[in-house]
């Protein structure tokens, strides 16, 4: 009798990913508006597997989309199959951006980065 073979995402480092609560989303790109959603093992190679892009209107960070990067997305088509990937992938990009980001902390951070910007600026004259 065949095994069943466990369906979940994994990274081409080997880091199996069963939950979005796994990757580490770091808020870097403050300029850029970009929340990096990066691999749980620390000695990946890729790294980075995707991000997710606000904008802000206001005093509100509004999300604009989430990417997964081709190098995680085909190598999960490879092994699942690619419906069977792309949902999933699309599921966990929706779980990060509706579950894991807290986007007035976001936005609070932003703000903060501008002010701290400004100052400099003015310090500089």
């Amino acid at each position: 009798m065949a095994e069943k073979k466990e369906v979940v995402i994994q990274c081409p480092c080997g880091r199996i990913i069963r939950s979005v609560d796994e990757y580490k989303v770091m808020f870097i790109k403050k300029e850029m508006l970009e929340i990096d959603i990066l691999c749980p093992n620390d000695s990946c190679y890729l790294r980075e597997l995707g991000f997710i892009k606000f904008r802000m209107e206001g005093d509100k960070a509004k999300f604009e989309k989430a990417v997964f990067y081709p190098p995680f997305v085909t190598w999960n088509a490879s092994q699942l199959g690619r419906e069977v990937a792309e949902r999933m992938l699309k599921e966990h990009l929706r779980k990060l951006v509706m579950e894991r980001i807290d986007w007035n902390w976001v936005a609070e951070e932003v703000k903060k980065a501008e002010k701290a910007e400004k100052e400099a600026e003015a310090g500089s004259k």
